[in-house]
């Protein structure tokens, strides 16, 4: 069989199959149109049979029809007895049937039975079992079949489309990028290109491997350049901000690589795309290491499709960083991004405040500083109707005296300020502005009352700007001064960055050796840092100009050297100690001819200068904060083993001064305590003088032991309180001295310690209420001692025991009273007294020994307070140090955290440069066309 039979028998194959699909193999069998298709089945059956003719294909025609009437029983029965080649469909249709009357696991068994060759029937069997399985809810079971038969039926009809739908109704959008994918690579199709399209711009895609777009977005760059763009676009915002952006960044530089993407084609989307990505990679978190493997490529790839105004900042953003990785770009491709850059026209004043705002604030939020002088600075830089002259030459008192003579006394407002500012306005105000201080005063008295008076020292960041309505200083037109601009001035100095104001510049020459060496040194130097600034002289009359015509020679003199160095020069003579009125009248007129030009690009060029002093400011700002912290941390250990110290000190104190003064308050009661010892056992001795010969011996022990009690109470109350009560006094007062000496060693302690913290962080105060509590309790418990009645002479004692029964017997007999009283005063006076002696000691200082106890306490209180501040000045000290050595260890780790994005501003700075570069090329090109050569 040829070719074409071969074709035409697939086709009628495939026909066939169809007919197989739909169940309408039987109309194969009958004739067209035959009405009654169940009878007309049963002739061919019944002629069949008589032919002896194999039914299987008559049966498999009859159950068709039962199935189409939905007698699926009746076409079960039919199809079960199908035995030919339509055995394998049969069984798919007897699987349907089940599928039908509900019975679906014997359907899946039936389905998953049939064995054949046709791939038809398999792409059927295929979407049958992924229909039952969705209707049985196996989800698992549904997508595994869909997947098989997109992998191996693609272009089995609805094949795909039913993937499509299960899959987007599933949320499974990974199948689906991955569907979509697939089929419009595979087939080329444009619709399936929309959909994958689609997908991504719905952000589906944002969790899949970049790599996986590749073969599609070749397939459309050479097919349809319009949906590869699309497609791009979607893949770009899907990627930003993501966790693969930089994995597309990288895989877009390899297939810009690989399809040689260029100006071949007008690109509409993609150069938006790439200026937007750089823009958004220089601003964004990320660290320069990662920043160089995919800005080179990219900025290679937004230069060739870039065009206008894009492709010169493209071309510019391209050189700057040539400068600064020239290994990551060929020389041919540096070449032509400069070619594109010449005669661009951009917006540089725009950008560099922008960039400058934006550095600003990062540093800010880097802790790094306010910056109010560069905020200043930038401010009146960006002013363009503004026009600063710098006055420079002479001594700092020579320039000062010459600006006296033009705004009088403000001259001398802050005359060791490093910059001072004066300018005209209707309001006075006087602004001191430092990197970290903007303060507004509304006259040069308050200034300078705050400031400490003229002779105050500044700052070297320190700015006076001084407005006022100056009568000879035009409108517009401001002074500036710097301080150390003198004749030997260190460019280096901090001051010297306000010299970017400077649009013009007024040299004071010495009238008695004009423009001297030092003073051309000087202007060499003024014309490199400035170099666009025009220079003009002031020449004070000299001793020899005598007369007018005698002044003029010399002016054109001096003027002829000096325009051998400055050639563009004016001399003006003009006295500045006592000029005369001609003199100041010419100097305001040409003031005000100064400040009626004014030069932008000087200005774009100042601006762009002090962004660069910014960024140099910053990197040594970091450098100087690392070594302020090693300092600081190195410092804060040092007062840390300090205080450390003075608390050891002080608890020494506290140990010793308790310890003193809780023995001499002791020492107070082993003194009363040793007195009362002597003393009451005498007293009691002494009693026996109250027994006489006519004493009652039955009642004498009772009378003797009131009496005896009653002296004891006087003798205290007498002698022994006042002598105790003097004795705490004097204690009280003892302790008080000790307690100067402590206040006076802890002030010491305060205030050494103050002068190392630079601040009055420590106020070390004891508690001296500590002494009228004491003097409070000492007299409660003088006034208020109770002493019982002692039972000297009532005890039970054998003694005493035995003249209490003499007394009562004998006492009745005067011949014996004589004898009785002799004995007992006797006894009385060879009695041991010192247990009566202990009790009454006993009960009159055991308030005082309670009140002993409690001194450690009370001693404790009076150090508290300086105690509580020496351990809390620690504790903050200590966790200022950790938390500082984390912060100096984390600057030392990761310096790429503060470096990298000062490296970013430096580049986008440099970027600005080559298009303010290219803009005044392109200015000063224009200006030589119109200006041809003869006409100069």
């Amino acid at each position: 069989m040829n070719m074409h039979g071969k074709s035409v028998s697939r086709v009628m194959d495939m026909e066939f199959e169809q007919r197989l699909v739909h169940k309408r193999f039987y109309e194969t069998l009958i004739d067209e149109g035959e009405g009654d298709v169940v009878g007309a089945l049963g002739d061919v059956f019944f002629a069949a049979h008589r032919d002896g003719a194999d039914l299987s294909s008559i049966r498999f025609a009859q159950g068709e029809v039962y199935f189409h009437r939905r007698d699926y029983e009746a076409a079960i029965f039919k199809w079960e007895n199908v035995h030919n080649e339509l055995r394998p469909w049969a069984q798919k249709n007897m699987a349907d049937s089940y599928y039908e009357l509900g019975q679906l696991r014997m359907a899946e068994e039936l389905y998953r039975s049939v064995e054949t060759e046709s791939e038809t029937l398999q792409a059927e069997l295929i979407l049958c079992l992924f229909s039952l399985y969705r209707e049985l809810g196996e989800k698992e079971k549904a997508d595994e079949m869909v997947k098989r038969g997109v992998t191996l039926y693609p272009d089995y009809p609805n094949m795909t489309e039913w993937a499509r739908a299960f899959f987007e109704e599933q949320g499974d959008w990974e199948s689906a990028i991955e569907l979509a994918l697939g089929e419009a690579v595979r087939t080329s199709s444009r619709r399936w290109a929309d959909i994958l399209t689609g997908y991504v711009e719905q952000g589906h895609a944002r969790t899949m491997a970049p790599a996986r777009f590749s073969r599609c977005l070749a397939l459309l760059y050479e097919t349809d350049r319009v949906k590869f763009e699309r497609l791009v676009q979607a893949l770009w915002n899907g990627y930003r901000d993501g966790d693969l952006y930089f994995s597309w960044l990288a895989e877009w530089n390899r297939l810009d690589d690989e399809l040689a993407l260029g100006r071949d084609y007008e690109w509409k989307r993609i150069p938006a795309l790439l200026a937007e990505a750089y823009e958004g990679l220089m601003k964004g978190p990320y660290r320069w290491k990662e920043l160089v493997e995919v800005i080179p490529p990219l900025l290679k790839s937004w230069v060739n499709m870039a065009e206008g105004s894009a492709a010169a900042v493209a071309a510019a953003a391209l050189l700057a960083w040539s400068e600064k990785v020239p290994e990551a770009f060929a020389e041919d491709i540096i070449r032509d991004a400069a070619k594109r850059l010449m005669g661009t026209r951009g917006k540089t004043r725009e950008a560099a405040l922008a960039l400058f705002e934006e550095m600003a604030e990062w540093a800010e939020a880097q802790r790094a500083g306010a910056h109010f002088r560069f905020r200043w600075l930038m401010r009146r830089l960006a002013d363009a109707q503004g026009h600063c002259v710098l006055i420079a030459g002479a001594s700092r008192h020579e320039r000062l005296a010459f600006l006296r003579t033009l705004v009088g006394e403000a001259a001398l407002a802050a005359p060791s300020a490093p910059v001072l500012v004066w300018k005209h306005g209707e309001e006075a105000e006087i602004v001191k502005i430092s990197d970290e201080q903007f303060t507004v005063f509304s006259n040069i008295e308050e200034f300078q009352q705050a400031s400490g008076g003229r002779g105050s020292r500044f700052p070297d960041d320190a700015v006076i700007e001084c407005t006022a309505p100056f009568s000879l200083l035009p409108q517009g037109v401001s002074l500036l001064d710097i301080g150390p601009l003198g004749g030997r001035a260190s460019f280096d100095h901090e001051a010297l960055i306000s010299i970017a104001l400077a649009d013009s510049v007024l040299f004071l020459l010495n009238g008695d050796d004009p423009f001297s060496s030092v003073d051309e040194q000087l202007v060499f130097q003024l014309r490199e840092r400035i170099p666009q600034a025009p220079i003009h002289f002031l020449l004070p009359p000299g001793d020899g100009m005598v007369d007018e015509q005698e002044t003029m020679s010399i002016v054109r003199e001096i003027e002829a050297h000096i325009r051998t160095v400055v050639p563009e020069a004016n001399v003006i003579v003009y006295s500045p100690h006592a000029p005369s009125r001609s003199q100041q009248q010419t100097l305001v007129d040409w003031l005000g001819e100064l400040g009626r030009h004014r030069s932008i690009e000087r200005r774009e060029t100042a601006l762009l200068a002090t962004i660069r002093q910014f960024i140099a400011h910053l990197f040594r700002q970091r450098a100087e904060a690392e070594s302020r912290l090693a300092e600081s941390i190195v410092w804060k250990k040092e007062m840390a083993a300090k205080l450390n110290g003075a608390i050891h000190q002080l608890g020494d104190q506290q140990e010793e001064k308790t310890t003193r003064i809780v023995k001499s308050f002791r020492a107070v009661l082993e003194e009363t305590r040793t007195a009362l010892a002597t003393a009451i056992p005498d007293m009691l001795r002494q009693a026996a003088d109250f027994v006489g010969d006519d004493s009652d011996f039955a009642r004498l022990h009772l009378e003797l032991n009131e009496r005896v009690n009653e002296r004891i109470r006087a003798y205290i109350d007498g002698e022994v309180l006042p002598r105790l009560h003097c004795a705490l006094n004097e204690w009280i007062a003892g302790a008080e001295e000790e307690f100067n000496e402590c206040q006076a060693f802890l002030y010491e302690m305060a205030e050494g310690l103050n002068a190392m913290f630079g601040e009055e962080r420590l106020k070390l105060e004891c508690d001296f209420r500590l002494l009228a509590d004491w003097r409070r309790d000492t007299d409660r418990l003088i006034n208020g001692v109770q002493i019982d009645k002692v039972n000297v002479f009532l005890r039970r004692t054998p003694s005493q025991l035995l003249l209490k029964g003499a007394g009562k017997l004998l006492g009745a007999f005067p011949q014996n009273k004589a004898m009785l009283a002799q004995r007992y005063r006797q006894w009385m006076q060879t009695q041991d007294y010192s247990d009566v002696a202990e009790t009454v000691a006993q009960q009159l200082l055991m308030p005082f020994a309670w009140f002993a106890k409690s001194l450690e306490r009370d001693m404790a209180r009076f150090f508290q307070a300086p105690s509580a501040v020496l351990n809390e000045t620690l504790e903050r000290l200590e966790l200022e140090t950790v938390a500082q050595e984390r912060e100096l260890k984390q600057m030392r780790t990761h310096p790429e955290a503060y470096r990298d994005p000062l490296v970013l501003f430096s580049i986008r700075l440099r970027q600005c440069e080559q298009l303010a570069q290219a803009a005044s090329a392109a200015v000063h090109l224009r200006q030589d066309i119109n200006n041809p050569i003869g006409s100069l």
